[in-house]
């Protein structure tokens, strides 16, 4: 690892001031499970690196006037995986982060650790896209938000301008009885990173045999996190049946276009869509009150 300097501010203005100050040579870090890992094998060599744990109320998880519920940048994995606050819709997200590496990982890995990494296989990113969640961020010209399908730009690649950084994470007030499943598909049960990543999140009508509203996130299949669109689209209002479950999943295949690499070829990762969306709709339709 690279010599470098340090900084630890304990406000947000005095974050931005030393980002600005060392604008192209500088890192942020949150958890540092990532960051590290790479300073250690030269993949990213900071001369400055800003910390930003030192900053009190980014790592806080809030209630607004309005339903609408704010996570703070540096909350860890592990505590949105634990969280009170994240009920019904919400705990597609806690259901995410709960699978993300090992507990002693969760315990350091931050929510917008895990989002500015911008992995297309970060298990937290299809459920904040099915959330509608919005990012806010900060810089030398104030403050702005940014809707989470419109962050990600490609592996590794996130719209943020200089010397800005992300602050918190707004997800808007739920006021369905939507609910979340996240699967997960992975070469090892345990710390590793997601081959594909599906989160569906649902409301059901009355009979509980039709979908008012549903929701699809997919991971690790394009380059970046996605919502199938079509296949959701086609799905609301229509009748649920183990055929129409399959052949929405097969739609959902259609509009993902994964690579081959290492992990896995585009061909697997389209089966594993397929068996994944069955498994997750059929959650939510069988477990409904």
């Amino acid at each position: 690892m690279k010599r470098f300097s340090y900084h630890k501010p304990g406000t947000v203005e005095q974050a931005v001031t030393v980002l600005r100050r060392y604008e192209g040579k500088e890192s942020v870090l949150a958890g540092g499970t990532d960051l590290l890992a790479e300073m250690k094998q030269d993949l990213r060599t900071p001369v400055h690196v800003v910390d930003i744990k030192g900053i009190e109320k980014l790592g806080e998880i809030t209630t607004n006037a309005d339903g609408s519920l704010l996570i703070g940048a540096t909350v860890t994995l592990h505590s949105l995986s634990t969280s009170p606050f994240l009920k019904m819709g919400w705990n597609l997200l806690a259901q995410a982060a709960s699978k993300v590496g090992s507990v002693q990982v969760r315990n350091r890995a931050t929510l917008g650790g895990n989002i500015c990494h911008a992995s297309p296989s970060g298990d937290t990113l299809p459920g904040l896209l099915c959330l509608d969640a919005c990012f806010k961020i900060i810089g030398p010209q104030g403050e702005r938000e940014i809707p989470a399908e419109k962050f990600f730009l490609g592996p590794g690649q996130i719209a943020l301008g200089p010397a800005e950084f992300l602050t918190g994470i707004l997800l808007p007030h739920i006021s369905l009885p939507l609910r979340g499943v996240y699967k997960k598909f992975t070469l090892r049960r345990m710390m590793d990173l997601s081959l594909v990543g599906v989160a569906v999140l649902g409301e059901l009508d009355e009979t509980g045999n039709t979908f008012r509203d549903i929701r699809i996130g997919l991971g690790a299949v394009a380059s970046t996190p996605i919502r199938v669109r079509k296949a959701e689209m086609a799905f609301t209002g229509d009748k649920i049946t183990e055929k129409r479950i399959e052949e929405i999943s097969l739609l959902a295949t259609e509009e993902a276009s994964p690579i081959s690499d290492i992990r896995g070829d585009d061909w697997y990762r389209k089966e594993m869509i397929y068996h994944l969306m069955q498994e997750a709709i059929k959650e939510i339709w069988r477990n409904r009150p």
